[in-house]
Formats: structure tokens, C-alpha cells, sequence
């Protein structure tokens, strides 16, 4: 025990590393100490590794709530928001005076569509009996990132301003302008905690995804709408860029056109299917990503899409129809966009699981 609290306090300092080094250490066996484990692997931001532990302690002790609140927050973690909100309303039930229980509800009603008014009165009360720093959530990032994205495109902007400039403050710029979208690509792909590797990582990843959604429920099926969203956007933003030489009345040669659809869409076909198959496992690409009814309402745009852009290259164009390719272009990115956000925010209303122990 005595370790994994010297391990929760280094996760909340941010000494990740020795933090999970200690919890390696540790044997947690009884449900208190699970339940304790579950929290500072949470902190660690490792969710998937969290929520064995949390569930084995709620098989041990039903009726502790720390057992549910590790479950509740690993699976907010995993953005599984119902089951989430299941095992916090059950934490709030077992100790309706923990500021963590109702703190925990909160945050996972707030990701839900119409629980944002039941979402403040628990916030409010969690407040209430703990203060502001009871609103604290377990792993939650530091927002110096923010600084790091912003500060780049602040420097562009004043740049951009001056008049004459010499070659290096161009390059500067450019590279201004390049860094904060390098920034979040490592902030989204990069192992969040210390002590695993890329292939761990991701072998995690995957492993939760399997048991998650390889079983085809409704779970599933709308995580292959979110799925598919990045993809179908590619293909929208490749339209408007395809678009954009058309409406200034000097299109692109039909050579280039017809190379950057058939070998760009074959290459993002490539990619989604490697990508699906690598972080969700091969029964989640076939038996659902696959036959998807949304995978299959993004592939049709997609190709009205790139069917438009290869009429307007080759056939009689007549002013304003490169226009609305364009306006259909970034009507669809920001409806694929909207439709993802929903599906997240809806998220699926199953029970929290409790496996029997062993």
C-alpha cells in the first residue's frame, strides 16, 4: 500500500516514470489496493491498463465505491462515456458525500447530448463538498501545449505584417506556420506517459479496442462513423485544393488531376485500411468497419467528389461550376466533422461490465 501511494503522489507531480516503476512494484491484491493502483495508472493516463485493475477491484467489493470511480474515470479515458457515466452514478449511490463520485458524473454527463443540466448540478456539488480542487480530473494535460501551438502562429501573424523582409525572416515564417500543426500531430500519436514503448502502446490500444468494439454491437457501429471521419476529410480537403486553380479560371492539366485522384484516393484507401486493422484489430475491419452503413455514406460522397473534379477537368465548364465544387467540398469536411462529434457525444447507454473475479 505504502507504495502505491508514494506512486499516486509522483503521478500528481508528473514524475511519471518513477511513478509507474513503483506501481510495478507493487502487488496489489486486495480491492482497496486495485482500486488505488486503477487511480494512478489514470494518472499515468493509462486507461488501459487502469480498468482491468478497477474492474477486478469492483468484483471484489461490490460496494466500494473507490473501486467505481477507478472504473469511471479509466473508461472516460477510453471516451466509453456511457459506461463511464454508469460506474460514476453508481460511485455518487455507494458515497453521495464524495466530492471524486460526483465530480467523476459530472464530467462524463457533460460528454453526453442532454446531460449538460444534470452534468452542472453534480459539478456543483462536487465543488461543494471538496472545493476547486476537487474538479481536478485524474491524467489531465498540462495546457502549456496550448502556448506551444499558439506562440508559433503569433509569430507568423507579426511577421506577416512587416513589410519588406529578408530571405531568413520567410523562411522563419514558413517555419512558423509549419511547427504548431508538427506540434499536434506528436501531441495527438506520442505515447502519453512514460516507461512503454511505441509497439506496447499501441498493442494496448488495440487490445482495448478489441474487447471494446470487436463484438459488432452498437458501440461498434458508431465508432466506425468516427473512424472514417479523417479519411473522408482527406478526401474533402484534396477537392477543395483540386478546386481551387479552377476558380481562379486556370485549372490543373488533366495529367496531374486524374494522377492526384486515382493515386492519392488509392493511397488514403491503403492507409485506412492499415490504420483501422493496426489500432482495432482485424474482426473490427471486417465484420464492422467494412459493412459500416456510414463507411459506406462517406465512400459515396467521397466519390461524388472526386467524380466532380474529373467531370469539371474534362468536360465544357461553365463559370461558377468550379465554385460549387468548392462550397460542396467544405460543406461535406464540416458535416463529417459534426457527424463524428455526435456519434462521440452520444456514445453507447450499456451497463458498466463487472467480470467475476479471476
Amino acid at each position: 500500500m505504502e507504495l502505491l501511494l508514494r506512486a499516486r503522489e509522483l503521478a500528481v507531480a508528473r514524475k511519471r516514470r518513477e511513478s509507474r516503476a513503483l506501481v510495478e512494484r507493487a502487488d496489489p491484491g486486495s480491492a482497496e489496493e486495485l482500486s488505488l493502483a486503477a487511480s494512478v495508472l489514470v494518472e499515468l493516463r493509462d486507461p488501459q491498463a487502469a480498468l482491468p485493475l478497477a474492474r477486478r477491484a469492483v468484483a471484489l467489493a461490490p460496494d466500494d465505491w473507490r473501486g467505481h470511480l477507478a472504473v469511471a474515470d479509466a473508461t472516460f479515458q477510453l471516451r466509453w462515456w456511457g459506461e463511464s457515466a454508469a460506474a460514476a452514478r453508481r460511485a455518487v449511490e455507494l458515497a453521495p458525500e464524495e466530492a471524486a463520485a460526483h465530480r467523476a458524473l459530472g464530467v462524463a454527463l457533460n460528454r453526453r447530448i442532454g446531460g449538460g443540466r444534470e452534468a452542472r448540478r453534480e459539478v456543483k456539488r462536487a465543488r461543494e463538498l471538496g472545493g476547486r480542487d476537487a474538479l481536478r480530473a485524474p491524467g489531465r494535460r498540462s495546457g502549456w501545449w496550448l502556448l506551444l501551438f499558439v506562440a508559433p502562429l503569433a509569430v507568423s501573424a507579426v511577421l506577416s505584417a512587416v513589410g519588406d523582409r529578408p530571405d531568413a525572416v520567410e523562411d522563419l515564417m514558413v517555419l512558423s506556420r509549419v511547427m504548431p500543426f508538427v506540434l499536434l500531430l506528436l501531441l495527438i500519436v506520442t505515447p502519453s506517459r512514460a516507461g512503454l514503448t511505441w509497439p506496447e502502446r499501441i498493442a494496448e490500444l488495440r487490445a482495448a479496442n478489441e474487447e471494446r468494439y470487436g463484438d459488432g454491437g452498437r458501440a461498434a457501429r458508431m465508432r466506425a462513423g468516427v473512424v472514417v471521419m479523417p479519411w473522408s476529410c482527406a478526401v474533402a480537403v484534396g477537392a477543395v485544393l483540386l478546386a481551387v486553380p479552377g476558380l481562379s479560371g486556370d485549372p490543373l492539366p488533366a495529367s496531374v488531376v486524374v494522377s492526384a485522384v486515382l493515386v492519392g484516393g488509392g493511397v488514403l484507401v491503403m492507409l485506412a485500411w492499415r490504420t483501422v486493422r493496426l489500432w482495432y484489430g482485424e474482426r473490427f475491419l471486417r465484420e464492422v468497419f467494412v459493412p459500416s452503413f456510414f463507411v459506406r455514406v462517406h465512400l459515396v460522397a467521397a466519390g461524388m467528389l472526386a467524380g466532380g473534379v474529373l467531370l469539371l477537368t474534362f468536360g465544357e465548364v461553365r463559370q461558377g461550376t468550379w465554385l460549387v465544387l468548392f462550397i460542396w467540398a467544405l460543406v461535406w469536411f464540416v458535416l463529417a466533422v459534426l457527424s463524428s462529434l455526435l456519434l462521440q457525444r452520444e456514445g453507447p447507454t450499456e451497463p458498466e461490465k463487472e467480470p467475476a473475479d479471476g
